[in-house]
């Protein structure tokens, strides 16, 4: 459901404009409204003085500074609060500053070679085959090239320019290192470096250029030197991170002056939405109704009768924000809805109904008691482990819905398949998926018909409430025309009198025809093209029998490999499909049952565009009542 709103006014003296601040921060229910956006509020907006202004600029300053320092080194522990004094954490940070840059400087040194000693030890490995042996290196110096295969003629014209100018006095040695790449090693005279550096730039070929304190030992003494480096740099990264998160430790109140610095900064933030008079401040904003007695309480204990709340009149272009409150086991649904879009202030909250239907159309499709059982299991040991998030609801939904599958699996009498048959004798409480393909077909059908006529039903009652006549018509005209066809279906198909032929067929077309002047002058054509779409819709859900077939036939396709050849490999081979199906039984089920959701069914009633309640102050959950401003 929506969370009730009020539009409430906090009039007050301007002496008091920060302890009201402060106190509106810390209650955090407050939504805020910019003055010129109220039109029950004609006033200009409140700006900040030279004061406020060089406290924003300093706030800025150390809030950027402390931040950066915090993030090198985040306490576990939740910030005890703290009191805000710029000049002593100013100081701190002054005196902590030099050690902290020294101690990063060297994180990051560290941090660097760990990341490019791999690089120059893959180079070397592929380059190691071609180095001379036996050769006296006393007064000669090496170059390693990788060079691209495709410009091979360019060692030949390297191998010709040195003969030259070196007279023979050098030695170049090259093979294909790599699909693409030929790697060399030229050996030369110390004293022909510069003459050797001009030709190698000269031709566009680059030298491996290794760290400078690798340069002058042998090849394999270089790779000896660089594996037993890399081992020693974890343990130096380690200990120069616990060095930096040591300078935190003496300094406990940091996370706490760091939130102080936040709240500090979102209400001078907050006063350019403000509206002033000479004397006095108001600021505009929506409470949930529940909150606006503690509200109003809390003010008058802490700020006195220099402040006051009234509520507001609302202005006919004006809406309250969104924020969806529903009972714990509705709500990790709201993950799933904000997915979406928020739905429209005034309008119907969907996730209970998606709670309801979501579930049951997941475990229909999976439908097996062994694989819902084990999701089952799987999603109640990880869901804990999980902080609080669109992914632990999606867990949430999914041990639901799991539960559900394993309810289906009775009903259809799937254990593993046909195991639980061959092995135990299981026996469907209803039909056997695999066989009874009829009955399944329409038993989804029915599915779609009542979900969608549902939303119709919905979309009927949410298009009155709004005095909206093009959709009251459109949509109950669709619903007309929908449940005359079908009465026509179940006639012809003898699940229904005879006698409903002549009525269904009537409001068949009394419906198609409403709903064509409903679409203004392309009617004659939007109007069957909508009640098609509407069709489409119903027929979309025969999605849940082909995706629980795939299942069944895949299990069964599991058990009959399982039976062939060696046991421990038909066991292996079976436990191996049973572990795909249950992966694509958890995937695409879970998929084609949000769209069902999206597409077929709040098509048919959602009203988008909310606006999320956003309260003025610290970033937390609000217990019972989450807030969804993150969607």
């Amino acid at each position: 459901m929506l969370e009730p709103m009020t539009k409430v006014h906090v009039i007050g003296h301007r002496r008091s404009l920060r302890s009201t601040l402060e106190t509106l921060y810390e209650l955090g229910t407050l939504h805020l409204v910019d003055v010129s956006r109220d039109s029950a509020a004609p006033l200009p907006p409140l700006a900040l003085d030279d004061a406020q202004l060089r406290e924003l600029e300093e706030l800025r300053r150390l809030r950027a500074r402390l931040g950066s320092v915090l993030e090198l080194a985040p306490l576990d522990a939740r910030p005890e609060p703290a009191e805000l004094d710029l000049g002593r954490l100013r100081s701190e940070l002054d005196e902590a500053a030099p050690e902290i840059d020294r101690l990063v400087s060297r994180l990051d040194r560290l941090r660097e070679e760990r990341e490019s000693l791999p690089r120059h030890l893959e180079a070397l490995g592929r380059l190691t085959p071609l180095v001379p042996e036996l050769i006296d290196l006393s007064g000669y110096d090496t170059a390693a090239l990788l060079v691209d295969a495709r410009r091979a003629d360019v060692l030949a014209d390297l191998n010709a320019h040195l003969d030259e100018s070196l007279a023979g006095n050098f030695e170049i040695v090259s093979d294909r290192v790599g699909p693409d790449t030929i790697g060399a090693i030229l050996v030369f005279p110390k004293s022909a470096l510069r003459d050797v550096e001009t030709l190698l730039g000269s031709r566009q070929v680059g030298r491996i250029r290794l760290p400078e304190r690798y340069e002058r030992v042998p090849f394999e003494q270089a790779i000896q030197e660089m594996r037993r480096r890399l081992g020693e740099l974890p343990a130096e990264i380690a200990a120069t991170e616990e060095q930096i998160a040591a300078v935190v430790r003496r300094h406990p109140h940091w996370p706490g002056t760091l939130e102080a610095l936040d709240a500090r900064l979102s209400q001078l933030g907050a006063i350019g939405h403000l509206g002033t008079t000479r004397h006095a401040f108001l600021i505009s904003g929506w409470v949930p109704r529940g909150e606006l007695a503690r509200l109003q309480a809390t003010l008058h204990a802490r700020v006195g009768d220099a402040v006051m709340v009234d509520e507001a009149p609302v202005g006919a272009e004006e809406g309250p924000p969104v924020l969806l409150a529903n009972p714990a086991p509705v709500r990790p649904f709201q993950s799933l809805v904000s997915l979406l879009s928020l739905p429209r202030a005034g309008t119907l909250d969907p996730t209970p109904l998606m709670a309801v239907f979501l579930p049951l159309f997941f475990g229909i499709m999976l439908g097996d008691i062994v694989y819902g059982g084990v999701l089952l299991a799987v999603a109640s040991a990880i869901r804990p482990r999980l902080r609080p998030g669109v992914l632990r609801d999606v867990v949430a939904v999914l041990r639901l819905a799991a539960g559900w599958a394993v309810l289906w699996g009775l009903v259809f009498g799937e254990f593993l398949g046909d195991l639980g048959h061959e092995w135990f004798g299981l026996e469907p409480w209803w039909i056997d998926r695999g066989s009874a393909l009829t009955p399944l077909l329409l038993f989804s059908i029915a599915l779609g018909a009542g979900h969608v006529v549902l939303g119709l039903v919905l979309g009927i009652v949410g298009a009155a409430r709004a005095g909206n006549r093009r959709l009251l018509t459109e949509r109950g005209s669709t619903l007309v025309a929908l449940a005359g066809l079908l009465a026509v279906a179940g006639a012809v198909a003898g699940r229904l009198p005879a006698e409903f032929v002549t009525p269904g067929v009537a409001a068949l077309v009394v419906g198609v025809s409403l709903l064509a002047v409903a679409q203004g002058p392309l009617g004659i054509l939007l109007g069957p093209l909508h009640f098609i779409g509407t069709l489409g819709n119903v027929l979309s859900y025969l999605r849940i029998a082909a995706i629980g077939l795939a299942s069944v036939y895949l299990a069964r396709v599991a058990n009959e490999l399982g039976a062939t050849g060696p046991l421990w490999l038909g066991v292996l081979v079976a436990v191996l499909f049973h572990a795909l199906n249950l992966a694509l039984g958890t995937f695409s089920p879970m998929i084609q049952a949000l769209r069902l959701h999206y597409v077929e069914f709040f098509g048919k009633f959602f009203e988008e565009g909310g606006e999320p309640y956003r309260p003025f102050g610290p970033a937390r959950p609000r217990r019972g009542r989450p807030a969804v401003s993150s969607s």
